[in-house]
């Protein structure tokens, strides 16, 4: 019988394993590490856009304004005033009144026209040494106003038919009349008020316009007289080189803010 001979097994070998790779300790952060640095960098301006924000808000202030349209002459009483929020420079903020001095208005005679909304400041009113004035309409025909805007200056003349000229304009009956002289009895332009403040103006139903001047106390007599006149030409004043129409009734007045 034939025995057979087994060879032994031999084993697989074990594949090496991977020596443990160096353990590393986490070190304190630098403060030269570029990271660090940015965040720190953040944080400040965060602080400075802070304070400059609260800086402004600090400046914001109420201020005076009107609470609706008011003409020149007006005498402010406390329903024509209201506060409104508002931030200005320092500069700006010099010229008009802060809504806690609100009550040294009231009583105050208004020199210009003002919008609703609008801030108010000492330019607005008229000083304690402008004469006083009134505001009066004088009905004039349609044709013999010219274009005129709230704040313009003008003259008023009357005609007077039948009236001999005054003896400055060369009227004396004993004399011969002459090239642009009037003639006795012809009728002659009168002048009736001179550099009083336009102020509004109204068209009637039958197209003649009501205007509002704002004239001294002297001369409103006359113009309410003129305003009874079958013929009134109104002359706009031209501003000269300074913007001054002649030496009328003030349109600024000093005061705070000027």
């Amino acid at each position: 019988m034939t025995e057979l001979t087994v060879a032994p097994v031999r084993p697989e070998p074990t594949p090496p394993v991977p020596p443990s790779p160096p353990a590393r300790r986490l070190g304190r952060r630098r403060w030269r590490d570029s990271r660090l640095l940015i965040g720190v960098l953040l944080v400040l301006v965060s602080v400075v856009a802070g304070a400059r924000l609260f800086a402004t808000a600090d400046r914001t202030r109420q201020w005076v304004v009107a609470a609706a349209d008011l003409p020149a002459g007006h005498i402010v009483v406390d329903g024509d005033l209201t506060t409104a929020t508002a931030h200005l420079d320092g500069a700006t903020s010099d010229r008009y009144y802060p809504g806690d001095r609100r009550s040294e208005l009231l009583g105050a005679t208004l020199a210009r026209p003002v919008s609703s909304g609008e801030l108010l400041s000492g330019a607005d009113f008229a000083g304690e040494g402008a004469a006083a004035t009134r505001l009066v309409p004088v009905i004039v025909k349609a044709g013999r106003v010219p274009d005129l805007s709230p704040g313009d200056h003008v003259d008023v003349f009357v005609y007077q038919p039948g009236a001999a000229a005054p003896p400055e304009t060369g009227g004396d009956p004993a004399q011969p009349a002459q090239e642009g002289q009037a003639v006795a009895g012809a009728g002659v332009e009168i002048q009736v008020l001179h550099d009083v403040e336009f102020v509004a103006q109204d068209r009637l139903n039958s197209g003649d316009r009501s205007l509002s001047l704002r004239v001294p106390v002297d001369d409103a007599i006359r113009a309410v007289a003129a305003s009874q006149s079958e013929r009134v030409d109104v002359v706009k004043l031209e501003r000269d080189a300074r913007g001054e129409v002649g030496s009328g009734g003030p349109s600024s007045a000093p005061g705070y803010g000027r």
